[in-house]
């Protein structure tokens, strides 16, 4: 029973010191883990730009309509995409400084209206003809938030 028992604490010894060890790495690690105010407004800005990327992405399935929808119901879930993209941006723009996601919002709106506004038997070729000026507006307003946040 001795030997066995000895066994046990030595075991027990080395379970404690691989916890105290891993404890100590992991409070290391989360140190590590901090970043400096530069790298944080790097990482939102890198983030803005990832989410900018996916918005005209998604604001160029609307300008394709024509190839891949076959009526309004399509051309209203394609910007119900883009809306769901642009609150990410709108989110993600509030932690960078330059992001200026006021005018993508803008040119947003307006092409939600012009969506709005196209009538129940609208094809999507029709849809993408109609709505083409509010779709380049949307497009020079990424590019210029994309620009000024430097992506």
């Amino acid at each position: 029973m001795g030997v066995h028992l000895h066994s046990y604490r030595a075991a027990a010894r080395s379970a404690a010191l691989l916890l105290c060890a891993a404890g100590v790495l992991a409070l290391s690690g989360c140190a590590g883990a901090r970043m400096s105010p530069a790298e944080q407004e790097r990482a939102a800005t890198d983030t803005l730009c990832e989410d900018l990327g996916v918005l005209r992405m998604d604001a160029g399935k609307l300008a394709d309509l024509g190839l891949t929808t076959t009526g309004l119901d399509d051309v209203r879930d394609l910007r119900d995409d883009v809306a769901h993209a642009l609150d990410t941006v709108t989110q993600s723009a509030q932690r960078v400084r330059k992001a200026r996601a006021d005018a993508v919002t803008e040119a947003y709106d307006g092409l939600a209206r012009a969506v709005d506004a196209l009538p129940r038997d609208t094809s999507g070729a029709q849809a993408a003809e109609r709505i083409r000026p509010q779709l380049e507006a949307l497009d020079q307003a990424i590019a210029a938030s994309q620009a000024s946040a430097k992506c």
